[in-house]
């Protein structure tokens, strides 16, 4: 896959930090054993910030905004469970920028240029189910890009696992294990409860046997964050200390052990106390966080190696713009479904004269927000997804395998590939199953049959049709364009509400983007 000029940047950005890292590093260890030939104890003290502060000394840190003021934010220091200084670093890239991308392309530099290794494991945490769903997919596929610059990386020994699945010693020393996690199920307050701490018996050959307690002692001493069994589940009686030491042999534990290169989708979610020092408790030699929002203002900030604006993105061809906001004042819901309906049907046909220009296939897609899903749901005078599908076949005459419904309890896309010149969806009825995880550049408008909740639904859901086609522009004005459609609505309210969906998604330098259109004209 070729990379785009600001994802060559990007990765030109890291390939720096990796070697200043690498030299800082080095020092120290040199300055340690140093002071052990003299018979002093030494620490490798926080090379990661001596780091940060020569790259800011060769500017070539980015500019970040806390109002008004354009500053280089300080470092912020994680330290693991052993307390070492923990390489932690943020990419800031807008929604569609290719996060995923970016970070199978940043373990690859990680693993081989800093490491010096191909083998290990990479915790590769995830927010939601969706993400995780898409990240896996793409990850699992040996022909996607994403997964093929893990083999690069690997010698072509990956190793693709869930939580659930056992693995061995070997298996972490001869590949390159990938383990898809997410940040649910490890960050909670009471971890006791959670599966990944739980003494499985899965992992014996990371641990001595259970009764060798001096090899027990031993790895306890060398790694002393490690679980252990509570002493009264073994049987002994309050106030009894036994000779024996029994460290639990969980998933949580193995981590801590393997100490895993860790790659954080959508970071700024991971900013509780429990998150962060979940994470940094399993003794991570990397963090690599991915997020289009990262905090800069707080205890919990993430240290911005690159920000990546949406101009980038726009002068790559990689979204639609403008984002054209018709607001119909009159008609209700039905009138607003019937507007996109007929912009659907308008963008089908330059798609059609374009395929037949260029060879390239698009499919413009609806996606439909509604206010109701589910069977026991259909209130009267709130807009079920039935309502929209309805009104879609039978007064508008779109085709029953035209729509589906993607909801929390009726899942119609399933694992359809939208893109495919044998798919027939134009309609996506929804209410919250896209806001996140979800990715279609096909999808072209968005129609908001709500009043209520409308800028709410605008904010949240923009970013599902900012997508271009094949990351190329065609030439074609109302290709190259996305659509939103609402009714009812104070038109700056509205436009402001897409504005603030820009700024969520990473590309609030192009708020100027967004224009509202007269619905007599669309």
């Amino acid at each position: 896959m070729e990379l785009k000029e600001y994802q060559q940047g990007v990765l030109s950005k890291l390939d720096r930090y990796l070697t200043v890292l690498q030299e800082q590093r080095e020092q120290a260890e040199d300055f340690v054993e140093f002071q052990q030939s003299k018979g002093k104890t030494a620490t490798l003290g926080d090379y990661c910030r001596e780091t940060w502060d020569q790259l800011n000394a060769e500017r070539l840190l980015p500019y970040l905004y806390h109002g008004d003021q354009p500053v280089v934010a300080p470092h912020l220091t994680r330290h693991d469970g052993l307390g070492l200084s923990i390489p932690n670093i943020c990419f800031k890239v807008p929604t569609g920028g290719g996060k995923t991308l970016l970070a199978t392309a940043a373990l690859e530099r990680v693993q081989t240029d800093y490491f010096k290794r191909q083998l290990g494991l990479v915790l590769w945490v995830v927010p939601s189910e969706a993400i995780y769903r898409q990240t896996w997919k793409q990850l699992a596929n040996r022909e996607h890009p994403y997964r093929q610059m893990l083999e690069r990386a690997s010698g072509g020994r990956v190793k693709l696992l869930e939580k659930g699945d056992a693995f061995t010693r070997r298996d972490v020393e001869g590949q390159l294990c990938v383990m898809l996690l997410m940040l649910p199920s490890a960050a909670r307050k009471s971890k006791e409860t959670l599966r990944l701490f739980r003494d499985s018996g899965r992992f014996t050959s990371f641990f001595p046997i259970e009764d060798d307690s001096e090899a027990n002692r031993a790895l306890l001493n060398k790694v002393p964050n490690l679980d252990q069994n509570d002493l009264a589940d073994l049987g002994f009686a309050e106030g009894v200390v036994p000779d024996s030491v029994s460290i639990k042999q969980s998933l949580g534990n193995v981590l801590r052990l393997v100490r895993p290169v860790v790659v954080i989708d959508e970071g700024h979610k991971a900013y509780s106390d429990t998150a962060r020092d979940t994470i940094a408790g399993f003794n991570p030699r990397f963090i690599l966080e991915l997020s289009a929002t990262p905090n800069t203002n707080s205890k919990h900030q993430s240290n911005v190696l690159v920000n990546v604006p949406g101009a980038d993105l726009k002068d790559e061809e990689m979204i639609k713009l403008p984002i054209n906001v018709i607001n119909e004042g009159k008609g209700g819901w039905k009138h607003t479904l019937t507007l996109a309906h007929s912009k659907q049907q308008e963008l089908e046909r330059a798609a059609l004269a374009f395929q037949n220009e260029t060879g390239r296939y698009i499919r413009p897609i609806v996606l439909v927000r509604v206010e109701r899903t589910g069977k026991e749901q259909r209130d009267a005078g709130l807009v079920h997804a039935e309502d929209a599908r309805e009104y879609l076949r039978d007064q508008l005459g779109v085709k029953e395998e035209h729509i589906r419904l993607k909801t929390s309890s009726d899942d119609e896309l399933a694992d359809e590939d939208l893109l495919s010149p044998t798919s027939s969806v134009r309609f996506i009825i929804t209410k919250d199953a896209l806001r996140e995880g979800w990715d279609c550049p096909f999808a072209y408008a968005l129609a908001v049959l709500s009043r209520t909740t409308a800028t709410t639904a605008l904010t949240q859901m923009i970013g599902r049709v900012l997508r271009q086609p094949h990351a190329e522009a065609t030439g074609v004005s109302a290709l190259d364009e996305c659509y939103v459609f609402t009714f009812d609505q104070d038109v700056t309210a509205a436009i402001n509400g897409v504005r603030k969906g820009l700024e969520d998604e990473g590309m609030s330098d192009l708020a100027s983007s967004v224009t509202s259109v007269d619905p007599g004209t669309c």
